[in-house]
Parts: C-alpha cells; sequence; structure tokens
C-alpha cells in the first residue's frame, strides 16, 4: 500500500482511538473498519487488549478515502487509486497541493471571487495531507495576512474581506466543535479583550488547546469585563486567555487581569495579540504569550504546570 503520498508531516505514531477518528473525519466507525477488514486500509496498531490505536496518517488517508468516495468513486476504485502512480496527488487542482505558497494562492484567489465550493476544495486537499497545525499557521494563517494586507492596499473589497474572514473562521469554529470536550487537563476561558473585533488567532490557539485535551470556554471576541468576570465565575477556570490585537483593548487588559485576580477563585491569566507587545508586562498580573499558537500551548502548559507543584506537595 502506497502511503508516503501523504508525506513526511504526518506522524505514524499510533495514539488515536476510534472516537476520535469518527469526529475527526466524519466517517462512522462501521464503514472504516469495513474498509480495514476488505482492503487493508487504514492498518491501525492493536493494543494487547484488542484495542484500535490510529496515527495521524492513519486519520488522513481515511479522510483522503471520504473524499473520493464523495466524488463518485467507489471505495474498490478509491483504494486501487491510492495503490497507483496517480495515489493521492491526483485532485482537480493544476498546482502542486504540496506546495504551502501554491494552497495559499490558490485559497486567496478563490476567496476574493467568493467561490466558497472552490475554497472547500482547497481545505480538502490540505486536510488529506498535512496534519490540522500545519494548516492552521502554514495556510490559514498566511492568507489571513494576504487578505489584510490587500484590504489595506485597496486591492480586496471590504466585502471580499469580510467573506474571507467569515469563511476561515466557520472552518475554524466546526474544528473547535469537533473536539470540543467537557473535561480535559484544565479548564480555560478564552476571550477577545473589550472592543477588539479580531479573533481569529484566539480561534487557532482555542482550537490547539481542545486537540491536546484541554477543556475551553470560548468566549469569542469583544467581551466586556462585566461579561467576562460571571463566566469566570461560573466555570472557575484554571487559566484565562485574553487576545488583544488593537492598542484601545491593549489598554485594558492590565484592569482586566487586576479584576480577575480579586476574585475569590482567581484563575492564572495570558494575554496574547499582536498589541501587547507595545506595553510593558505585567508579570505580577499576567504572563504574556509569544510566538505562534503552538508556542503558546507549550508556555500555557508549562504555566499550568508549574501553578500545580506547590500543590503537590
Amino acid at each position: 500500500m502506497r502511503h508516503e503520498r501523504f508525506g513526511d508531516s504526518y506522524s505514524t505514531t499510533a495514539r488515536y482511538n476510534t472516537k476520535v477518528v469518527v469526529r475527526e473525519t466524519g466517517v462512522p466507525a462501521d464503514t472504516f473498519r469495513a474498509w480495514e477488514r476488505r482492503y487493508g486500509v487504514p492498518l491501525p496498531h492493536r493494543t494487547p487488549t484488542g484495542q484500535r490505536l490510529y496515527s495521524e496518517r492513519d486519520i488522513a488517508l481515511v479522510r483522503w478515502l471520504r473524499d473520493r468516495t464523495a466524488d463518485g468513486l467507489t471505495i474498490s476504485q478509491a483504494v486501487r487509486l491510492l495503490e497507483s502512480d496517480a495515489g493521492p496527488s491526483e485532485t482537480k487542482q493544476p498546482l502542486d497541493p504540496a506546495n504551502w505558497d501554491t494552497l495559499e494562492q490558490q485559497l486567496v484567489d478563490a476567496l476574493q471571487r467568493l467561490d466558497s465550493s472552490a475554497a472547500e476544495a482547497i481545505f480538502s486537499q490540505a486536510f488529506a495531507r498535512y496534519p490540522i497545525d500545519d494548516i492552521c499557521l502554514k495556510l490559514i494563517e498566511p492568507v489571513l495576512v494576504t487578505i489584510g494586507e490587500g484590504w489595506h492596499a485597496g486591492e480586496i473589497s471590504i466585502g471580499q474581506e469580510h467573506f474571507a474572514t467569515a469563511f476561515l473562521r466557520r472552518k475554524l469554529s466546526a474544528l473547535l466543535s469537533v473536539y470540543d470536550i467537557v473535561g480535559g487537563h484544565a479548564t480555560i476561558v478564552a476571550a477577545g479583550a473589550p472592543g477588539d473585533q479580531h479573533d481569529m488567532g484566539l480561534l487557532i490557539l482555542a482550537l490547539a488547546l481542545v486537540r491536546r485535551g484541554y477543556r475551553v470556554v470560548y468566549l469569542g471576541a469583544d467581551v466586556p469585563q462585566e461579561g467576562l468576570l460571571p463566566v469566570v465565575e461560573q466555570v472557575r477556570p484554571d487559566l484565562v486567555c485574553l487576545s488583544a490585537t488593537i492598542k484601545a483593548s491593549a489598554e485594558q487588559v492590565g484592569m482586566i487581569a487586576t479584576a480577575l485576580r480579586a476574585l475569590k477563585h482567581p484563575p492564572l491569566v495570558v494575554v496574547g495579540g499582536q498589541a501587547i507587545g507595545e506595553y510593558p508586562a505585567q508579570p505580577e498580573l499576567y504572563k504574556t504569550l509569544t510566538g505562534n499558537a503552538i508556542d503558546a500551548v507549550a508556555q500555557i502548559g508549562d504555566l499550568l504546570a508549574r501553578n500545580r507543584e506547590p500543590n503537590a506537595l
């Protein structure tokens, strides 16, 4: 079976159970188990107790087979295509989808044309080949930057910019709902600072967190203090993540962090967003996140771990 066309960016470590595969692909467990019995794909690892564990590559394979059958192929035809020289790289797009610059340009063009069907097809290519983290950081974020820069330069209309942002927000929100969990390593409330309408970076961070087993209560953009505090009192999160991408919102972060620390059950507070770096750090109130979303997840994990250490003694 020719799996190499899915690329080395997918991990082959078996770690995901059947429920995760169903949530991430939308394919019923009975369906891909039947594919396994009849065609030997995917081929999950079996634990000593008989439990199936799947890798990221297995999940990508299930997703690719799903898309080919949705295109009209039978599952046997899709498997033969997988085994052939054409393989999964045979797509409807004329350019090489393995190239991030190509994918970005294709997606920007589709969004400028207000063509959601073409944009969905490009995402299908990306999801069939790359992990979600890479898609967020190497496709969605660059596309947002390109669209934003085009709007500021007058090359993209406000309507096109709104269409693109709404489309990408729907994709991220759908993924967030797939991974949403009731329990987890810790509970985190994620909110945009007051007046800040830009929540795409916060959405990407929330998705990265839930994919790593955190429970995230996502409040979205422009959350006033009087709306945030009651939620924090109700949920009692371990940590609150605030995002500020504009100056006016960043100016309010210190006040909000002070109010959070005054609660009966004060959470840890972290702050991210491009406007935060313009202000002096206030480590006594909050931790400033740096780097991309994956870097931020690691920083949050370290902060939560250190906060638990005294209680473990």
